[in-house]
């Protein structure tokens, strides 16, 4: 439970969410001693708090497409197809989400898919074949920009009670598809940090031994990477459902006009978490996409009534996750 968190735990496990750097001993320099700081992640991911301590690479600098899919689904179907959609290692989110407001036909089922270029097509074409028919089909719903992600929550200051503000400097990105080849090494090295670093005072020297490489080898690579953008964070990945944030809502809304300043206006409230442009299409009318987390449904509701207002969007809808069928970290390279 949080409560079972001193402050200056909860400062600490928010800073580790903004990320270490990749130095030698990346967890000196907190309010707590080295060892205190290894021992509370340790703490945090057996409370299950924390899903991960690792790098949060940008899969398009590694080469990967990825996008967002839906597909609309007979009730009845929706457990076998979002089994068959689960399964596929592209596959790293899979959530049924239902409409609060309007009772068009929407996409029930969503789901995140990223695979490297050369694979990408078929892959999905897989998926495909197995879940469509002739009464429903995927639609692709690729992110043209971004506004906000790498969300920090700040669990020093959040309460159970309310809604959790997510901590995050907002800034606009086109998406683009740049990216260079890998050597073998590095490729090795993304393997052995994308999901679990080692939590140790000197966790760079334990991945150096793994790949028959000197510690200064990874952490300069590591450091160039982040300079190039490769890498985003190395960093706590809060499990927000065991962290108290039970309800996710999906907003979307129609934007006329110049998206970039609604974007950034509503990437700007501290309660969105991720916020993307998309393209509108015609069975799915909408072209701004942002997430929010709250402790409960009616939280959630209220929640995107008053984004709508105070930024202005109408016409939007609130997609309610209702199930979790999947929720895991990408694997690269595997």
């Amino acid at each position: 439970m949080l409560e079972h968190y001193s402050p200056s735990e909860k400062h600490v496990l928010t800073r580790l969410q903004r990320g270490i750097e990749a130095v030698s001993r990346p967890f000196q320099g907190f309010d707590l001693p080295e060892q205190e700081v290894i021992g509370l992640l340790r703490r945090a991911m057996e409370d299950g708090f924390v899903r991960r301590f690792g790098v949060v690479y940008d899969a398009r600098r590694l080469g990967y497409k990825s996008v967002l899919c839906a597909l609309d689904c007979d009730a009845e179907a929706i457990d076998e197809k979002a089994a068959i959609i689960a399964s596929h290692g592209g596959v790293t989110h899979c959530y049924e989400r239902r409409p609060l407001i309007g009772n068009a036909p929407y996409p029930a089922l969503w789901f995140t898919f990223a695979m490297l270029h050369e694979q990408f097509t078929e892959s999905l074409a897989g998926i495909r074949a197995h879940v469509e028919d002739g009464q429903s089909r995927v639609l692709e719903l690729p992110a043209l920009r971004r506004f906000k992600i790498d969300v920090v929550f700040d669990l020093q200051e959040a309460r159970r009670d309310e809604t959790f503000p997510g901590v995050v400097q907002t800034s606009e990105h086109e998406e683009t598809e740049d990216f260079r080849t890998f050597s073998a090494w590095e490729r090795a090295l993304v393997r052995a940090t994308d999901q679990q670093i080692p939590l140790c005072a000197r966790p760079f020297a334990d991945i150096a031994r793994q790949l028959g490489k000197p510690e200064q080898h990874v952490v300069d690579r590591l450091q160039s990477w982040k300079r190039e953008g490769v890498l985003r964070r190395i960093a706590a990945i809060l499990d927000h459902r065991n962290s108290g944030f039970k309800a996710n809502g999906m907003c979307v809304w129609p934007v006329e006009g110049d998206i970039s300043a609604v974007g950034r206006r509503l990437a700007g409230r501290s309660e969105v978490t991720h916020c993307y442009q998309r393209p509108r299409l015609e069975e799915f009318p909408f072209d701004l996409y942002a997430m929010i987390h709250t402790s409960s449904r009616e939280e959630t509701k209220a929640l995107f009534r008053n984004i709508s207002a105070e930024c202005g969007l109408s016409n939007g809808e609130l997609f309610l996750s209702l199930r979790e069928y999947k929720k895991a970290s990408m694997q690269y390279y595997r």
